[in-house]
């Protein structure tokens, strides 16, 4: 199970959270488009592990569905939601069968943005409690962690960090 959540680390670096935090809107006519659909590559960096995974994203703000698949080892790893709840699926049980997790287990290991926050970020409404650092950078705390945002439109990049616990996600956005 350890293995299994190691990969879907990689989604949700950040503060995993029962509740969603309140959004600011970025300005319309910052001339972002919300992603709803796309596939890209989630890299993970941490003091003493790296790793990467393809992802194919499908959401919305109430609810979404993300592919994770690890070239390297052929797992494939599927999580869905809808509103709080997120349910996981993982080609390489020995039940490949869908099963509901909650945002505190998913903690437990160090997921930081569950896809719910994710999906906020990703139609440009950043969670209220992060203040702008600059353009396109925001940080503050998000459920004791003290959380870094940068956001590159032009460059289909998006990068979390958890300042507290050292761990980085980069999420490229494939056009």
């Amino acid at each position: 199970m350890r293995k299994l959540l190691h990969i879907v680390i990689g989604l949700f670096l950040l503060t995993a959270c029962s509740t969603l935090q309140p959004a600011i809107p970025l300005p319309k006519d910052d001339g972002y488009k919300p992603w709803y659909n796309f596939n890209g590559q989630l890299s993970i960096l941490e003091s003493t592990h790296r790793w990467q995974v393809l992802i194919h994203w499908q959401a919305d703000l109430k609810s979404g569905k993300a592919r994770l698949t690890h070239a390297a080892t052929g797992r494939i790893i599927e999580l869905q939601w809808l509103g709080k709840r997120i349910q996981i699926r993982d080609n390489q049980a020995p039940k490949a069968t869908w099963q509901t997790i909650k945002a505190d287990t998913l903690m437990q290991y160090g997921i930081v943005l569950p896809p719910q926050t994710i999906a906020l970020i990703l139609h440009h409404q950043i969670p209220s409690s992060l203040k702008p650092q600059g353009s396109d950078t925001w940080q503050g705390q998000l459920h004791g962690n003290t959380i870094r945002l940068r956001w590159q439109n032009d460059r289909h990049k998006l990068t979390m960090t958890d300042m507290t616990h050292g761990r980085t996600a980069i999420l490229r956005i494939f056009p």
